[in-house]
This record gives C-alpha cells, sequence and structure tokens, in this order.
C-alpha cells in the first residue's frame, strides 16, 4: 500500500487527501460541493474520480480509506449539570473534546421551564453530569425524573456520582428513555475523566450520521465515521505532544474561523501562575471551545455589535450605516464572497475579532484577591505558555494576511493584564486543509500521521512575526 485518501463530509465542502505514504507527504487535495442532504455518495464520488486520475485506478484500490464529518452542522449537544463552575465546565469538556457542539446548558434544580427548553433545542444526544463520588444525590435523582418525564427523545449520557447511577438508569429506562452510563467525569477535587464519555459520543455520532445524514451507502467504502473536530483536535494533539520516541513541538493553539462559529483548541499543562491559586473545573490538556456568536456569516451580526459597529466602521474607514448593510448582507447569504477591497477588509476585521474574542473566552484568567496565602486566584486554563499558533477554516487560509487575524489571539499590554493568553508565538496557517487528515492518519499510524503535519505544515510558518517559509 502506497497510498491513504482521507475523506471529510462537511456541510459546504466534501473534501479528500491523499497520503503517500513512502514520501509521508500529502501529494493531492481536492474538494466538491457536499451532497450530504440527498446524496452523499454524490460529491464522494467526484472526489474519487479525481485521486484516480492522480494515483491510477489499481492504487487507488489498493488504498486505506478514512473518513470525518461535520454535516448538517455537527454533532449537536446538550449539558445538563450541578453547577455552572464544575459539572457544566467539566461537561462542556467532555462535549467539545468528542467534537461537540453544544447547544444548551442547564444547571442546578430542573424546573418546567428548563425541561421545555431542552425539548425545544436542536440536541442529537443529552450529557447528564454532576457531583464528585459520595456527593450530592437527591438534585441528580429529581433532575433523572424531570428528564424522564420529558418529551426528549435523544440518548441520555450519565456521567455524574456513580452511587446513584443505576437507579438514574432505571428511572430513564421506565420512562422510555434511551440511557448510556460511563464513569463520573469529575470524581473528586481537581479531576477530570474524558475518556469514556468522548468515546461514546463519538460511537453514537457514528451511528446517527450513517443513518440520519444519506451517508449509509458509503460506509462499507470509507469505514467509521468521526467528527471532524475530533479529528483536529488529535490532530494538535499529535503536533503538542509527540508520540512514543518522537518529541513533540510543545504548548499549542489552534484558530479556526468559521461562517457560523470560531473554534479554539489549546495543547498545555494546566499550571498557576506565579503567586496565584487554581479555582475552578480541573483544565484538560486538549481543550476545545466553540463560540457560536462568532462567526464570519450567520453571526456575524451579534460578532459586530459585541465588537462595537462604531469602533469597527472606524477602523475600515466607513460610515456604520455602510458596515451594517454589508453585515447584514452576509447574514442573508452565508454564502457572500467579497467581490471588492472594501469587502475584503470587512472579512478580514470580522474574522480579527472573531479570533481575538474567542482567544479570551478559552483563556483562563486571574482575579486579584487579598490573601496571606495567595495574591490572586486562577479561573480557567493558563496558556501563557503557548509557543505555536496554527490557524485553519477558510477565512485564515485565503486572508491575503492570515497573521495579523492570529496576532489578535496575543496579550495586548495594558487592555489584559489578567488575561491569561501569550504575549509572543510562531504562527502556522493550514493552507492545504489538512489538519482532518492528520487527525484521521493519527488514529492509525501515528509516525506517518506527525510526519505529513510537519511536511505539510511546518514548512510555511511565521516566526516572531516575520515569514520563514516559502
Amino acid at each position: 500500500m502506497q497510498y491513504i485518501v482521507l475523506i471529510d463530509f462537511g456541510s459546504t465542502f466534501t473534501k479528500a487527501a491523499v497520503v503517500n505514504t513512502e514520501i509521508e507527504k500529502v501529494i493531492f487535495t481536492t474538494k466538491h460541493p457536499s451532497t450530504v442532504h440527498t446524496d452523499a455518495g454524490i460529491a464522494l464520488d467526484q472526489c474519487f474520480d479525481e485521486v484516480r486520475e492522480i494515483i491510477g485506478d489499481k492504487a487507488f484500490e489498493e488504498a486505506q480509506i478514512h473518513a470525518s464529518s461535520s454535516a448538517a452542522g455537527g454533532l449537536r449537544i446538550a449539558v445538563v449539570g450541578l453547577t455552572e463552575n464544575l459539572s457544566i465546565s467539566a461537561g462542556k469538556n467532555v462535549a467539545f473534546g468528542a467534537g461537540a457542539k453544544i447547544v444548551h446548558v442547564a444547571s442546578g434544580r430542573l424546573t418546567g421551564n428548563d425541561v421545555e427548553t431542552l425539548e425545544s433545542v436542536p440536541a442529537e444526544m443529552l450529557l447528564f453530569c454532576g457531583g464528585y463520588e459520595n456527593g450530592n444525590r437527591t438534585t441528580l435523582i429529581h433532575n433523572a425524573q424531570m428528564l424522564a418525564k420529558s418529551k426528549i427523545q435523544c440518548p441520555i449520557i450519565y456521567g455524574g456520582n456513580s452511587a446513584v447511577s443505576q437507579e438514574i438508569r432505571s428511572i430513564m429506562v421506565r420512562g422510555n428513555k434511551e440511557c448510556f452510563l460511563i464513569p463520573n467525569i469529575i470524581p473528586q477535587v481537581g479531576q477530570l475523566e474524558t475518556r469514556a464519555g468522548e468515546e461514546i459520543i463519538r460511537n453514537l455520532f457514528m451511528k446517527r450520521i450513517v443513518n440520519m445524514k444519506g451517508l449509509a451507502k458509503v460506509q462499507e467504502i470509507v469505514g467509521d465515521i468521526i467528527p471532524t473536530p475530533a479529528a483536529v483536535l488529535e490532530a494538535g494533539k499529535l503536533f503538542s505532544l509527540g508520540y512514543e520516541g518522537q518529541k513533540g513541538h510543545g504548548n499549542l493553539m489552534i484558530v479556526d474561523v468559521g461562517g457560523a462559529t470560531t473554534d479554539i483548541h489549546s495543547y498545555a499543562e494546566q499550571v498557576a501562575g506565579e503567586g496565584a491559586r487554581i479555582v475552578g473545573a480541573q483544565e484538560p490538556y486538549a481543550k476545545r471551545t466553540v463560540e457560536g456568536d462568532l462567526g464570519m456569516r450567520e453571526s456575524s451580526d451579534t460578532l459586530v455589535q459585541d465588537a462595537g459597529i462604531d469602533a469597527m466602521a472606524e477602523s475600515i474607514g466607513i460610515s456604520e450605516e455602510q458596515l451594517q448593510e454589508s453585515i447584514q448582507h452576509r447574514v442573508k447569504d452565508i454564502d457572500f464572497l467579497p467581490d471588492s477591497e472594501l469587502e475584503l477588509q470587512i472579512d478580514q476585521n470580522i474574522a480579527a475579532y472573531a479570533a481575538g474574542a474567542a482567544a479570551r473566552r478559552h483563556a483562563g484568567k486571574w482575579e486579584f484577591i487579598h490573601s496571606s496565602n495567595c495574591n490572586r486566584m486562577q479561573v480557567g486554563k493558563n496558556l501563557t505558555e503557548i509557543h505555536y499558533v496554527l490557524g485553519t477554516g477558510g477565512q485564515i487560509v485565503n486572508s491575503r494576511d492570515p497573521i495579523s487575524i492570529l496576532k489578535e489571539v496575543l496579550r495586548k499590554e495594558g487592555t489584559d493584564s489578567n488575561v491569561l493568553l501569550p504575549k509572543e508565538s510562531k504562527f502556522y496557517v493550514d493552507y492545504d486543509y489538512i489538519l482532518y487528515a492528520v487527525g484521521l492518519l493519527s488514529g492509525q499510524d501515528k509516525k506517518l500521521a506527525f510526519a505529513v503535519m510537519e511536511n505539510g505544515i511546518l514548512g510555511k510558518g511565521y516566526d516572531g512575526g516575520y515569514y520563514n517559509g516559502n
């Protein structure tokens, strides 16, 4: 076998990348408008036809094929927990780590209104968690009873205090709910267990997307399908940590600015800053967050309001009315492509703000206090020692100045005194859209995946803001 073909079923495009295993490089990439709402095989066959032309029929028949998907909005999950700072935060980390998009969260003792909201959101799974081992029971039982009596039809995954796991499952079964049990995701203070939750979410995702997104006919060809964000998360982890016998590159942040959301991935151990005491939920080494109000198209109106329409208009050099008109066009036409220098500049400004705002929501903060033991509390993840920032997604890849977008994630003197972001970094761009492919490869051959990533991405980089590649 000389070739591996990696497929990604997206809502906009179905993409293919071909890896030559002998030279350890991506030798060909292509994409076609997705057909997942009608027949996913149409766009897949178009990609395959081009791949055959490049490597030949015989090599194609011998090639391995692996696939990911973020079609139809990806995997949508609701999270129900006990407290916002602990179980909800932990539940979000599990859901995001599995490659999901969180559509709603609810904490505390569920009310009728809470349940009505959960019934109305487009969740395809519900993660129910909370309570340390041998901790809270009564609220968990109450919430289980409320969920069991609800009209919620999606699978419910329980990952809270295991002392009531069987009782909660019995309640769910009596309510005709599909319920899965996993180990407590926060068994004790300072501990976060995500693997079992991520694994079952991905397994359910594979079954759901094959049965509901028109991909059943191609499953035999592409095999198991994993969420695209989960593949990207794995690619970043490999880049950061390396593999047995190969040292990784250290702390990393990935920035993906999209039409509807901006995703941030970070890879770093949670450490306390000088003189700080960490409070709140444990932070995972590999963390992903999704900001649904920071996008280039569907959510550009809320983004601009958050940024301040007057400030953004002034920075571009146009009136607020002009900017508002341009933004409304993006919201109404999510396939809009800039057709002038002004529209390119507006897109650039939107992307820069999205990257900066999403990074600040993702990163931890210091809260200054007066105490004999410490002078500040640290809430969230410390990213001050991030060494690399990697940009991906259409807006960053196609920008004429991607580094000015990525630089927005850096800590700014004077205004970010309590934000735990890096002051400087090396910058790289995923110009060939291979992060999903590297993530898929890492599950098969980490050595090959690592080499493909280095050959495909590290050859084009910026060091300290200056381009150092070709």
